[in-house]
């Protein structure tokens, strides 16, 4: 898959969509993660503490895009993933492959899947 070059301009689109989507109810992050696990947008929601270390964070951005990269060595057998949800006693981390980017959700528990559906779109056309 080609890497999309994404302009300032497009990195600012992505922003804005990500602030725009921290807004609703039940999302404590939202991040856009590119082909080699480093954040290029979004962030906490303001009132929520970052979890763990920058590292950390870092390490699970990576670790979650690796993950998502394997998963695709099955798409000719089940087709394509639209996302895989991993539920936490305190969160659910939601790992969304779009193109060579990952969109990484963090929300509380049983965050509805029409939700996930509806910001799936959001992404498409500034990340493929």
């Amino acid at each position: 898959m080609q890497q999309t070059i994404l302009t300032k301009s497009k990195l600012e689109v992505l922003e804005n969509c990500c602030n725009g989507i921290l807004e609703q109810k039940g999302v404590k992050f939202i991040g856009v993660i590119n082909a080699l696990g480093n954040l290029i947008a979004g962030g906490f929601r303001k009132e929520i503490e970052p979890v763990g270390t920058i590292d950390k964070r870092k390490m699970m951005y990576m670790q979650l895009k690796l993950d998502l990269n394997m998963r695709n060595e099955y798409d000719d057998l089940f087709g394509p993933v639209r996302y895989v949800s991993s539920k936490r006693r305190d969160a659910e981390k939601i790992s969304i492959p779009i193109g060579n980017y990952m969109v990484l959700l963090i929300t509380e528990i049983n965050f509805e899947d029409e939700k996930i559906n509806k910001i799936i779109p959001v992404f498409e056309p500034i990340l493929l």
